[in-house]
């Protein structure tokens, strides 16, 4: 509003920029001009804004105090849920509400889905929760926007694990901040059983959307408010997912097994299983794989008796994490099968993107570096249209891992700087058993690269941003300064030969340059010893007997860059 920035503007003398950003919920007070003489525009804000206000019809006038209750955008329907207090009926607040749109006191704005949404600028919605508290309506105002956002909620409950779970998801951010203020409200006034609800019927959203501190917090503040058994388990379920993502193992069993016990309670096999599966989580994690498998199992069979497809996808899911930890790679690409099948079937996006993320560690395990390269690619594409930053960092390391087995160590740092930047943001790290199964791709890039070279790829890639990573991820492999197209075949005149890995094309077409096994290592940044391995392998697959006869095949063929 030029306005507001003009008077705010006009009391840089009086104030730091500091002192009024601290002042905020005060801004109609201190956009009020002490010299009203002196300038028209800059007489008072609130002077305005009473002079619109005095301009309302009556239901106008309610309505528009009414709104000042919404955080952020609002939708028609919250709108109307809000206006519809004392005896005013839905039917009722749109004509009254179409004014305010006129009047500009309620901004319209088209919103990414093709709807529309509504809001209020701050020093308006302000001058509205004013007028709110006046009116003496506000404590039923405020319970009418807390029931509609619950309603919300769990509405989209059942959805986040479904078939149309990305437009859920994409509607709960555009009500997060409303979601907040219901929240926070209902704290406040002692309504736990309300504040427990939609903390439970939330835990997916802020888990797959990263808001994993907030997340925890309003749980935990919630779990000591309320008495409802069924919403209880919900959110002790949901706090022990987000405790062990930030690996507080401790914490996270303590919410598992106070979850399984009050499951097993009430007789909630569903529930049950999905404690099981909780509790199980930080077992893996902690590299305890017997008792992991154990858990799992379990939690598999009540799920399967009860229908719950999306959590035994899941569980699949775990299972098969569990078998790569034990190197039973075979096992999991059988797992990886069933699970992607369970989540295909049920629409399940979010299970389709973890189980794609296993499958390709169970075929890079296999040596299927082809199979776990499609599978990698498509759970990151699908990670991110989902928005999920779990997923993303998932794939991420399955891309750097593959890296590394395909002798590419500067893209495989880059890749792993990368993850570990978007789990900072997100507030979680690797845990033991991951630090047990990526040590391996880790320890080979890092030897080929060296300590320097390691340091240099890995910071590059955690300054990438989370879409430059996904976007490097899937593009081409590394931009090494000769490359060969990837479906070449070198050929001796013979007969065809195997395919040479990226590494070993990079070698053969180097040694073609006249290059030796010491200049070739200084290049690529690889020990001698390294350099003469690959060659050792290039000759056995082409049939050659030495570097000479391979530099007279190389120097027949024409390099992509022959710049020097």
């Amino acid at each position: 509003m030029p306005l507001a920035i003009e008077l705010a503007a006009a009391r840089m003398d009086v104030f730091a920029p500091e002192q009024l950003s601290e002042r905020l919920h005060r801004a109609l007070v201190l956009l009020t001009s002490a010299e009203r003489e002196k300038d028209p525009r800059h007489q008072s804000l609130e002077a305005t804004l009473d002079w619109s206000y005095d301009l309302l019809a009556e239901p106008e006038r309610r309505l528009f105090a009414r709104l000042s209750v919404f955080a952020g955008a609002f939708s028609l329907e919250a709108a109307e849920a809000g206006g519809a207090a004392n005896g005013i009926e839905t039917t009722d607040v749109l004509k009254p509400f179409l004014s305010l749109v006129d009047k500009s006191l309620v901004i319209a704005e088209a919103a990414h889905d093709g709807g529309m949404r509504y809001r209020m600028l701050e020093p308006v919605r302000l001058y509205g929760h004013e007028r709110l508290e006046e009116s003496g309506e506000a404590e039923e105002v405020r319970r009418l926007h807390a029931e509609f956002f619950l309603s919300l909620a769990e509405e989209a409950e059942p959805h986040l694990r479904g078939s149309e779970q990305a437009s859920w998801f994409e509607r709960l951010d555009a009500e997060n901040d409303n979601l907040r203020a219901a929240l926070s409200w209902s704290l406040e006034r002692g309504a736990g059983g309300r504040a427990l609800r939609l903390s439970g019927a939330l835990g997916d959203f802020w888990h797959v959307r990263g808001y994993l501190e907030e997340g925890r917090w309003w749980l935990e503040a919630v779990l000591a408010s309320g008495d409802d058994a069924p919403a209880t388990i919900k959110a002790l379920l949901h706090a022990g997912w987000i405790a062990w993502e930030q690996l507080d193992y401790e914490r996270s069993e303590a919410f598992g097994m106070e979850a399984l016990a009050l499951a097993r309670e009430q007789g909630d096999r569903a529930a049950t299983g999905s404690a099981l599966y909780i509790l199980g989580a930080p077992t893996l994690y902690q590299l305890d794989l017997d008792r992991a498998a154990a858990l799992f199992e379990e939690a598999a069979q009540l799920q399967r008796s009860v229908g719950d497809v999306a959590g035994l996808a899941r569980t699949m899911h775990a299972l098969g994490l569990t078998a790569i930890a034990r190197q039973n790679f075979e096992l999991a690409a059988q797992l990886f099968d069933e699970c992607l099948a369970i989540s295909r079937e049920a629409g399940d996006q979010l299970g389709i993107v973890v189980a794609l993320g296993m499958g390709a560690f169970a075929f890079l395990g296999k040596g299927d570096l082809r199979r776990a390269g499609e599978l990698f690619r498509e759970g990151l594409e699908l990670s991110r249209s989902m928005g999920t930053k779990h997923g993303i960092v998932f794939h991420l390391h399955a891309a750097a891992a593959l890296a590394s087995a395909q002798e590419q160590p500067v893209r495989s740092a880059r890749l792993w700087g990368a993850g570990e930047s978007l789990m900072n943001d997100i507030g979680t790290g690797l845990a033991p058993v991951e630090r047990y199964h990526y040590g391996p791709y880790i320890a080979s890039a890092r030897s080929l690269l060296g300590e320097a070279g390691w340091d240099a790829a890995w910071a590059e890639g955690k300054a990438m941003t989370q879409e430059e990573a996904v976007e490097y991820a899937l593009g081409q492999l590394e931009p090494f300064r000769f490359a060969v197209p990837e479906q070449e075949t070198v050929q001796t005149g013979k007969e065809p030969t195997q395919r040479l890995t990226p590494r070993e094309r990079e070698v053969a077409l180097l040694v073609g340059r006249g290059m030796t096994s010491g200049r070739i290592a200084s290049e690529l940044a690889l020990s001698r010893r390294t350099v003469e391995t690959h060659l050792r392998n290039i000759l056995r697959k082409l049939g050659l007997s030495s570097s000479a006869q391979l530099a007279a095949l190389m120097a027949k063929r024409r390099p992509l860059d022959d710049t020097g």
